[in-house]
This record gives structure tokens, sequence and C-alpha cells, in this order.
């Protein structure tokens, strides 16, 4: 778990109250694990973040995987998530761009209708980057392996069903 104040989950792992903030997951149709590895609170702007893991449930980079953050509007973490993704993905080991280079657009279903997304590819592997906003919920996801055009994005109201890799044992 974000060393954040507060928690955002309630016992039945629905997220916190933030004015229009969703979690977004992929669709149930996902074929491998998926697991929340991280969420946080923020008491004094009343900010929140939910990531999600849909991929091995080792984390394994080889397999089709994809992140998928989501935050409230004007939350300094999406623009954290998404230099942290630059650096994983567009070009790993290089110091993250000092702007960010031209994106092009994608579409990406979410919750039943097209969005427009922004997209970075990394052009020697199959490793991109993509950006969107619904409503006041700021989206950054990560992924290799899977066309981000493909994947079909929903909000979640229970993350009870998702893993949580961090969680105590016993």
């Amino acid at each position: 778990m974000d060393e954040h104040e507060g928690d955002p989950m309630n016992d039945q792992g629905t997220p916190g109250s933030a004015e229009g903030f969703s979690v977004f997951a992929v669709d149930a149709g996902w074929p491998e694990s998926r697991q929340v590895t991280g969420h946080g609170y923020n008491r004094v702007t009343g900010h929140i973040h939910v990531y999600l893991w849909f991929g091995s449930p080792h984390f394994d980079p080889q397999v089709e995987h994809v992140t998928v953050l989501s935050a409230s509007s004007g939350n300094a973490e999406a623009s954290e998530a998404l230099e942290r993704a630059f650096e994983i993905h567009y070009h790993p080991g290089e110091e993250p761009p000092a702007s960010l280079p031209a994106s092009q657009p994608v579409t990406i279903t979410t919750d039943g209708k097209p969005m427009a997304f922004e997209l970075w590819r990394n052009s020697s592997n199959r490793d991109w980057v993509a950006r969107g906003c619904i409503e006041s919920t700021e989206l950054v996801l990560s992924g290799s392996g899977i066309e981000p055009s493909e994947l079909s994005l929903v909000r979640v109201s229970d993350l009870t069903s998702f893993s949580n890799p961090f969680a105590p044992l016993g």
C-alpha cells in the first residue's frame, strides 16, 4: 500500500468517495491475474488513487499485461504515474523526457463507449503508455503484449474480487 494518510478503502473493498472519482479496470474477460497493487488517500487534498495490475500473478513483464491507475482529477499521482510509466515502458534505462513527446490518439472502450486517449509507443518493443480522462477521473495505462485499442475498461465499485499481493497472510 502507498504511504499516504488515511485509507480510501472501506471494509468491503469499495473505494472511498472523492467528488466524481471512479475506479476503472480491464473488463471481466481478462484471462490473467487481476490485482490491486496500490491505493492512497490524502486527507488534506481529498485526492484518491487506485493502481490495478492485469497480467501474470508474479508480475512477469514478458507476459501480456496492463497497469491501470485511476486518480481523482488534479491528483499529482497521475503525473507521477505517467513519469514512472515512461521510465519503465517508453525508453527503459533512459532519463524521462523533459517534456512529453508527441502522442498519437487511440480509442479505448470505456464503460461501453469509445473514449479518446493519448498514446505513446516504444518503437523497439510492444510496450506502450496511454493517458485519458473520464469525468473526474484521470487514467494512466501502461502495458505490453496487447494493443490498447483492444482493451475494454469498466467502472468498478467493489475490489474484493481482485487479489492483493501485499496483504498480510493469515
